[in-house]
């Protein structure tokens, strides 16, 4: 109720098994782009939050400029995607592929530790759990 009150919540949804729907295939997918400035970034970042495929993008230090995370019923429907999708977006320079293997962890909530507030006689302790 806290988090609601406070305005933390953005929104609720269902957490969906994906293999029981279809999407066999977890990828992750870096994407380089040809440059990283101005309006063909804009172009670039458009064009992806426009792939229903594309569930997560980040841009990201390091080599590359995005991490997509990217869903597909098999791998013929995921190489189609990477091939006729992804590297026909625009500024787009190469992509490079690693497969989830097996999720270890997935859809965890977020630590929220930080957002307590210690109560008054517990000076230097965190009150409670956030709910």
């Amino acid at each position: 109720k806290w988090l609601e009150q406070n305005r933390y919540i953005t929104g609720y949804r269902a957490e969906i098994d994906r293999r029981r729907i279809g999407l066999g295939v977890f990828a992750f997918v870096r994407v380089d782009a040809e440059r990283n400035a101005g309006g063909a970034a804009k172009l670039l970042e458009d064009a992806i939050r426009r792939l229903p495929e594309v569930t997560a993008c980040h841009y990201i230090s390091g080599a590359g400029t995005f991490e997509l995370q990217v869903m597909a019923t098999d791998l013929d429907a995921f190489s189609l995607f990477a091939t006729e999708t992804l590297l026909n977006l625009p500024n787009v320079k190469d992509i490079h592929t690693s497969f989830s293997l097996g999720e270890v962890k997935a859809g965890a909530a977020l630590p929220l530790t930080h957002l307590q507030r210690p109560t008054a006689g517990r000076r230097g302790r965190r009150a409670g759990r956030a709910s």
